[in-house]
C-alpha cells in the first residue's frame, strides 16, 4: 500500500498486479529475480527489485523523483 500511495501522490502511472491471482506474473518475478520475493516488486524499464520493507528514498531514486514531493492534483480514492 505504501508504494502505491507513493506513486499516486507523485502522479506516476503504474500497473498493480496481484501475484496471488496471476500465476504467470508470479513465475515472471521468480524468473527475473531468481527467487520468490516479498511484495511490492517494482519493475522500472529493465530493472526489477523487491521493495520490502518499503523505502521511499530508494523508489524516488529509481524513478528520479523528489521523495518529499506530492502531486498537487492528487485526488482521494
Amino acid at each position: 500500500m505504501l508504494a502505491k500511495q507513493f506513486l499516486k501522490q507523485r502522479g506516476v502511472t503504474f500497473e498493480d498486479i496481484l501475484l496471488e491471482t496471476n500465476p504467470s506474473a508470479k513465475s515472471y518475478i521468480i524468473e527475473r529475480l531468481g527467487r520468490a520475493a516479498k511484495v511490492p516488486v517494482i519493475e522500472i524499464g529493465d530493472r526489477i527489485f523487491s521493495l520490502n520493507p518499503f523505502d521511499p528514498n530508494r523508489l524516488a531514486s529509481e524513478l528520479s523523483v523528489d521523495p518529499s514531493h506530492n502531486n498537487p492534483d492528487e485526488t482521494s480514492g
